[in-house]
């Protein structure tokens, strides 16, 4: 059986999750159990693990238990020190938007406590990491996707709208991304973008829209490239051109459609080589995972890579 070490964030979903935290304490035989109390202690958390636990073939895990923004700071935690044996990653979701859950296919936080005791062995999906200034500079891990314009603004009024605490009540979190796509619309600027990938150097002069994806889903469901899978060794990028209020609700109301908004002639699909290159001239909002990465222009370098995930 593996050793796990919990970290826990209580405050995930807006902190309406304690009767699932004890059932998960009463059902599962854990190491240690931390609890976060502020944005960015649970990279602060898995970093001290990564660095003090053997850096030997072993046992343990780390279960992150809260929402994608949870998992995302294990991640970058984790992978802060380097280690010939990396530590695999657990969930349980517990969080509002929940997108890794529903590409995982892990369930609800019942489910995923269930699956593991069924267990054995870790495998591999794919990490996305970059390097530069995102805004300023830093290396960045992300599981998800990152996305800069319109979707991180989309995340940065959602995060601050007083109706997401309160859809998490009613279990209804998902809604608020809705709700904030449309006042974020008319806001949104177009800013020019330049790529840098395999043999391709592309130039698009007015995007809203930029997400480097790892899966098919964003925004809490939001089917943005359904053939994406977190097994598949490789990134996506998906980059819609700025559009009318009634393009936008076409391509919008498509998203539900098996993606047919990717027929639409100002959206873009690429495939991104290693070390591809992103240039974002404009100051523009970012998001990694759900996590805010500032304001800011962006010019960074791409990777990808494999980690262990024990789900």
């Amino acid at each position: 059986m593996p050793q796990f070490y919990v970290i826990n964030n209580p405050l995930a979903g807006s902190g309406r999750h304690q009767e699932k935290i004890s059932k998960i304490k009463s059902q599962l035989t854990f190491a240690s159990w931390q609890d976060t109390t502020f944005a960015g202690q649970a990279t602060r958390f898995a970093k001290k693990l990564a660095k003090d636990l053997p850096d030997v073939p072993s046992e343990n895990v780390i279960l992150a238990i809260g929402g994608d923004g949870t998992l995302n700071e294990v991640l970058n935690g984790l992978l802060k020190f380097k280690r010939h044996n990396p530590i695999p990653i657990a969930y349980i979701p517990n969080g509002s938007g929940n997108d890794f859950a529903r590409a995982a296919q892990l369930g609800d936080a019942n489910e995923s406590l269930s699956r593991l005791a069924k267990i054995r062995s870790s495998q591999l999906l794919t990490v996305g990491k970059i390097v530069g200034d995102a805004p300023k500079k830093q290396t960045r891990y992300f599981v998800n996707n990152l996305g800069i314009g319109f979707d991180a603004a989309v995340v940065s009024q959602t995060n601050h709208d007083k109706w997401k605490a309160r859809l998490n009540k009613f279990g209804l979190g998902s809604l608020s991304y809705l709700f904030s796509v449309l006042k974020v619309f008319a806001n949104q600027n177009s800013f020019p973008v330049t790529i840098n990938s395999g043999d391709d150097y592309l130039n698009f002069p007015r995007v809203f829209l930029l997400t480097l994806t790892n899966q098919a889903y964003f925004g809490g469901g939001i089917a943005l490239l359904p053939e994406a899978k977190l097994t598949t060794y490789g990134l996506d990028l998906v980059i819609a051109e700025k559009m009318s209020f009634v393009e936008f609700l076409g391509m919008f109301l498509a998203l539900k459609k098996n993606g047919g908004h990717l027929k639409f002639k100002k959206v873009h699909h690429l495939k991104m080589s290693q070390n591809a290159t992103i240039h974002v001239r404009d100051i523009q909002p970012g998001q990694a995972d759900g996590e805010e990465l500032g304001n800011g222009s962006y010019d960074f370098q791409l990777t990808f890579e494999h980690y262990p995930f024990w789900i």
